[in-house]
């Protein structure tokens, strides 16, 4: 990759971990550049976290979300979209349920705006 591309790829990945750290600064969060065609920017909360704030600031920015809980690992996965923007990928712990045996989960679109 040229550097110039490089840059600008990173830029982006940037200005989205600047307006992550202002609604959750503790929370973690890893960048897969390998994943997607700009690369995944993961976003790893506790429990205790809520995704709210932060993804409506991102819906405003005009990201589109998709939701897909999966109750077996104790995972609500959002999923948000942009055009030339690395995707958003925020994991909020849930309480495991082991004993699940429901059908497998779809995405299912999403809004914050609620």
């Amino acid at each position: 990759m040229k550097p110039r591309n490089l840059r600008h790829r990173q830029e982006k990945s940037a200005k989205l971990l600047v307006i992550i750290q202002k609604y959750l600064p503790d929370c973690s969060c890893s960048f897969a550049a390998e994943k997607g065609t700009e690369g995944h920017l993961v976003v790893h909360l506790g429990s205790s976290d809520d995704p709210q704030k932060l993804g409506s600031d991102l819906e405003s920015k005009g990201f589109a979300f998709t939701r897909m809980h999966n109750p077996w690992l104790g995972l609500i996965t959002y999923k948000g979209t942009k055009g030339d923007q690395p995707s958003v990928i925020i994991e909020s712990e849930t309480t495991a349920d082991r004993l699940y045996r429901g059908a497998e989960t779809t995405a299912e679109a999403y809004s914050f705006k609620a």
